[in-house]
């Protein structure tokens, strides 16, 4: 069996695995990012799912406001966290990747990100949870704006 069908298995294990197996959640956040001179107010969602009950893959949309008129924002990112629940706490940190278009004025920039991400999400009953984040940006290329992190504070619910 080569590599590509061991693997593609593996693949499908993990996706018939009963649904007691994995868990999730969707939420809202809003953000502040630095540096904060050229950083407004943000604002995205998140959807997580939860694999052997430690490793977390997260798919993230966001937009963050420039403070200049016409300048922002929009990242879509995914990433693996390592997410060992401790009680109703749920620490997490990992990597992610993704994409960026940031805007100034009529100019844009697309280009590559790489993040570094540190967590903890508050379970509150069966279905709420609360989320505070710290995000470190690698922005590819020369993008118009600099970005360096960002803090974001979130809640959604649990499935």
């Amino acid at each position: 069996m080569s590599f590509i069908q061991r693997t593609g298995l593996v693949l499908l294990l993990l996706l018939a695995c009963p649904g007691g197996a994995r868990a999730g959640d969707i939420s809202a956040f809003l953000a502040t990012a630095a540096p904060s001179a050229t950083w407004g107010r943000g604002y995205g969602g998140t959807f997580s799912t939860s694999w052997f009950g430690v490793v977390n893959l997260e798919g993230e949309a966001a937009q963050q406001a420039g403070e200049e008129a016409d300048s922002g924002m929009a990242s879509f990112t995914a990433s693996a966290l390592i997410a060992p629940p401790v009680g109703f706490l749920v620490p997490y940190g990992g990597v992610g990747v993704g994409l960026f278009r940031q805007t100034l004025g009529k100019r844009s920039d697309f280009g590559t990100l790489k993040a570094l991400v540190l967590g903890v999400k508050v379970k509150i009953g069966p279905v709420l949870v609360l989320k505070g984040e710290y995000r470190s940006y690698d922005l590819s290329g020369e993008p118009l704006l600099a970005l360096d992190h960002r803090f974001s504070a979130g809640a959604g619910i649990t499935f």
